[in-house]
């Protein structure tokens, strides 16, 4: 069986270790709204690892200030998303806890909706990849997830429900151990460069499909596209995703 890498490709530098932060205790009159805009504005200082836990800490602030509203609970999942790849790895287990956590706390707050459907989903999958021994049992509720999000909200993060999906179905192992289906993976990428194809990871996704079903051609210039839509970019995003299109291309 693959190893539990297959599950998703999130969307995502060294840094000295550090702990997720215990439950807030948050001070009365606190702004959610202002916490919410602090906390992008530091998530936007990607690569800056320290920016990026700062970032978590605000957002837990906001979901705790306001128990309303979803976003804050999300941003804790984008946050979480991100320093799982480029964070110290023994934090990583706290990390997603605290992921899981806020993806049930949106459903409580906002249940069903695309924005919840979807972080749920990848926080799930991040857990998953964690616990490879219990990943499978784990992949039904999340393609549910994922198609439930697609479905309302197609473009919601650059096309990320299809995105995700199609990586999931890429990965995973097909029938009768799971559901994988690389055919069906290229589809659900095709439609995420339809609905957002300025965007690289799609092209990312579409190229890893077309190489797994044996288009070579087809997947370097999926590959290619992504190079040039990242470089295009110029941030570090952008970066990191050439850097992973031009592995790619060296394999093939």
């Amino acid at each position: 069986m693959k190893r539990a890498a297959w599950l998703l490709a999130l969307a995502l530098t060294a840094c000295p270790p550090a702990r997720v932060p215990p439950p807030l205790i948050v001070a009365p009159g606190t702004s959610a709204e202002a916490a919410l805009a602090d906390a992008e504005a530091s998530f936007g200082k990607r690569p800056d690892v320290a920016e990026v836990r700062h970032a978590l800490l605000l957002f837990q602030t906001a979901a705790v200030a306001d128990p309303a509203r979803a976003e804050g609970s999300v941003g804790v999942v984008r946050s979480v998303a991100w320093l799982v790849e480029h964070g110290a790895k023994e934090d990583r287990k706290a990390l997603v806890e605290a992921a899981v956590a806020a993806g049930t706390e949106c459903q409580q707050r906002t249940p069903g909706t695309a924005p919840c459907n979807y972080w749920q989903a990848v926080a799930l999958g991040l857990a998953a990849r964690e616990q490879p021994l219990t990943a499978l049992s784990g992949l039904p509720r999340i393609i549910d997830l994922l198609k439930k999000a697609d479905a309302e909200a197609p473009t919601l993060d650059d096309a990320g429900a299809a995105r995700v999906l199609a990586l999931l179905l890429v990965r995973a192992p097909g029938w009768p151990v799971g559901p994988g289906n690389a055919d069906e993976g290229v589809i659900q990428a095709q439609k995420a460069v339809e609905r957002a194809p300025a965007h690289p990871l799609n092209h990312l996704a579409l190229g890893e499909g077309l190489a797994a079903t044996g288009e070579t051609d087809a997947a370097k210039a999926a590959y290619q596209k992504a190079v040039e839509l990242g470089r295009a970019r110029g941030d570090a995003d952008g970066a990191d995703w050439v850097a992973q299109a031009t592995a790619a291309l060296a394999k093939l």
